[in-house]
């Protein structure tokens, strides 16, 4: 739904409309780089388990090859291209990410829900761990790693029947801070203390204004709308609003036309069933 409308200033996104070409020409329906690279990191852990470079290879066939994408490539931000790039030349992938504080674009934040999906029963210190590690692969800055624990966290709140927003915040701040070392607590302190919404491809401006789409929400609808009505990175911040929109009011409270008219279905819903035929095999 964010894709069409990617790049655009608020001003710019009158109303939200199923349908809609827009930015990338695609047809209605058409994931990005958010929804492909989410869905390799989603078969990797189905298939082996936590592995990074697992997570590596299989970035590198959404890359390069017809893997987890409806169509043709049309898009890829510069950082993950910069940090795939080193990992086909030979960088290990625990160490391929940027560090640097211009590296921190949201491009493992879109990708990272997997983690919680899979680990959802996982131990607070391991899902932190994974978070941070998975992040590593494309934005190894302790702010991007953060970030990403932080809504992984969260995400596992509201799979655990939390249901008040702010608890599952506040609980999930309190066990990251919990886990990470003095000098790691100061760059949360400044991820939790931030106040820009702007839908920027900055990672903790999309963290924010995907949370408060998803805050005044009333429906997943609403959250992915509410999302993409900040403009910008449109795709991303409705990828990041609609992880969560998801767990909270389920596959059925997407709108049938969305369903219906999704591209790719034949690649996602085999890893749906894996992802939940997993999950029931642990109850």
């Amino acid at each position: 739904m964010g894709v069409p409308y990617e790049f655009a200033p608020p001003t710019a996104i009158i109303s939200v409309q199923w349908g809609h070409t827009g930015t990338h020409g695609q047809p209605p329906g058409t994931w990005s780089d958010d929804g492909g690279l989410m869905l390799a990191l989603l078969d990797s852990l189905l298939s082996v388990g936590f592995e990074v470079a697992d997570q590596g290879r299989r970035a590198l066939a959404w890359r390069d090859g017809p893997d987890y994408k409806p169509g043709n490539r049309f898009d890829i931000g510069p950082t993950t291209r910069k940090a795939l790039a080193a990992l086909a030349d030979g960088t290990p992938a625990e160490i391929a990410g940027g560090h640097r504080e211009h590296d921190n674009g949201n491009g493992s934040l879109m990708r990272i829900l997997p983690v919680a999906l899979v680990g959802r029963d996982s131990g607070p210190v391991m899902l932190v761990r994974q978070s941070m590690q998975a992040s590593s692969l494309t934005h190894r800055h302790a702010t991007a790693q953060l970030t990403c624990a932080l809504y992984v966290l969260i995400a596992q709140q509201l799979l655990r029947g939390q249901t008040e927003l702010e608890v599952a915040l506040a609980s999930a701040h309190q066990t990251l801070a919990s886990t990470i070392d003095e000098t790691m607590r100061v760059e949360l302190s400044k991820i939790m203390a931030f106040d820009q919404r702007t839908g920027s491809g900055y990672v903790v401006d999309t963290f924010w204004s995907a949370w408060d789409a998803l805050r005044g929400a009333v429906d997943y609808r609403d959250a992915v709308v509410r999302a993409i009505r900040f403009g910008n990175d449109t795709d991303t911040t409705a990828c990041v609003a609609g992880g969560l929109a998801g767990i909270i009011w389920g596959v059925g409270g997407i709108p049938p036309e969305w369903l219906r008219s999704m591209r790719g279905q034949a690649t996602v819903e085999p890893l749906v069933a894996r992802l939940v035929g997993a999950d029931l095999a642990d109850q």
